[in-house]
């Protein structure tokens, strides 16, 4: 009979020992859904054998169980908020709660910021989690949200006043011309359509005439001023050269035009589509056939800082070189390759204007170099063409 209760006693230990737990896993950091349902079912384990406390799955749900029972509505755990209904069970996907809208990822977690979802973009408030309605103005952006929540592109109309939201979302912002489907538009600052008729200035300082439908005038001729096809309004000039420097602008107050094909140099003073001529027609010499001087839009943009700004070649010399961002230079004629000092009294080695005969340079004579080379600053806008 003995060895029968101690047989007992001995079967009774081992039951209570198996029923304690050999490890406690705890509901971790979930980095990803996947991650988040394991971290969920070693939970459930783990809940299971302390009385079925964490995280819990019943059939196709999950439960976040506490002593006092099912959590429901909105709970902080791990650092990540999760929703759960009135009878505890997780929800996913888009949630209403208070009449806001939220989502929550698979794995339960409330998402915030810019959340892309089956193709559309939402936005969430980064403190509340709460979507977004309405302008919301993210990274400098202004975008604008749909009743629904999803992001708008192209045309939209609010408050009265028509917007445009470009392929990212984001509403394109002026005062500036914006080209939309061939035509021109002029938004105002507010980024709203403008309304006025007349006159309208650019962020870039380019003048424009707007309609009251938003469109900019285009290829006509207004008040004194030429309109082209981009609707750019510059003075009218009778002078071929003239007008066409009106269409350029500068870093600096001065722009600089060098007709290669009538060897004419001419200095203006002012701004894109208000230039007026104060230097000119200076005559200059020019690349040769193969060394050609090239055309465009180039900088002046270093001087040679020796006295009278020399520069030795490899049979003369040339003062006041002004260097340009295309790799050619604008200088005096060429002098004696000794040449030093002032070139009013050095020998000259090749005086010639007018013609193509440079290794690409622009050669002057001497007042017109040294006059650019004292007055002009580095980052005036050089155009050159034929």
């Amino acid at each position: 009979m003995k060895r029968v209760r101690l047989f007992a006693m001995l079967l009774t230990s081992a039951l209570f020992m198996s029923s304690i737990p050999v490890t406690s896993v705890s509901a971790a950091q979930k980095v990803s859904d996947t991650e988040s349902i394991i971290v969920k079912e070693e939970a459930q384990g783990a809940a299971a054998a302390t009385g079925q406390l964490g995280w819990v799955k019943k059939g196709n749900d999950w439960y976040y169980v506490t002593e006092k029972g099912n959590h429901t509505g909105w709970a902080k755990i791990n650092g990540k908020f999760y929703f759960f209904n009135k009878d505890g069970a997780m929800q996913t996907g888009f949630i209403k709660d208070n009449g806001k809208w939220y989502f929550c990822t698979g794995a339960g977690y409330m998402k915030v910021g810019w959340q892309k979802i089956q193709g559309t973009w939402y936005y969430f408030d980064l403190a509340s989690g709460a979507m977004k309605t309405g302008w919301v103005k993210t990274d400098g952006h202004w975008y604008y949200l749909d009743p629904s929540g999803a992001m708008a592109h192209g045309w939209r109309k609010v408050d009265s006043k028509w917007y445009y939201l470009g392929n990212g979302g984001a509403m394109y912002t002026g005062p500036h011309v914006y080209k939309i489907d061939g035509v021109y538009y002029f938004f105002e600052s507010s980024g709203a359509l403008t309304t006025k008729t007349g006159l309208q200035v650019s962020d870039k300082g380019n003048t424009f005439y707007t309609n009251s439908n938003g469109t900019v005038v285009t290829n006509k001729e207004i008040d004194g001023k030429v309109i082209n096809g981009e609707g750019i309004a510059v003075n009218k000039v009778n002078d071929v050269m003239d007008q066409k420097a009106q269409w350029y602008d500068s870093d600096t107050q001065y722009l600089v035009l060098a007709n290669l094909s009538e060897h004419a140099l001419r200095i203006y003073q002012g701004k894109k589509g208000e230039w007026t001529r104060i230097k000119g027609d200076w005559e200059f010499s020019c690349g040769a056939p193969a060394t050609r001087t090239p055309c465009g839009q180039f900088e002046l943009c270093w001087k040679n800082q020796s006295d009278y700004g020399w520069k030795r070649f490899e049979k003369c010399k040339a003062a006041y070189v002004y260097w340009t961002t295309a790799g050619f230079m604008l200088h005096t004629i060429l002098y004696d390759k000794y040449s030093e000092g002032n070139p009013e009294y050095a020998d000259i080695a090749d005086d010639r204007l007018g013609m193509n005969i440079s290794m690409s340079c622009i050669r002057l004579a001497l007042e017109h170099a040294r006059w650019i080379y004292t007055n002009i600053p580095h980052g005036t806008k050089l155009v050159v063409y034929e």
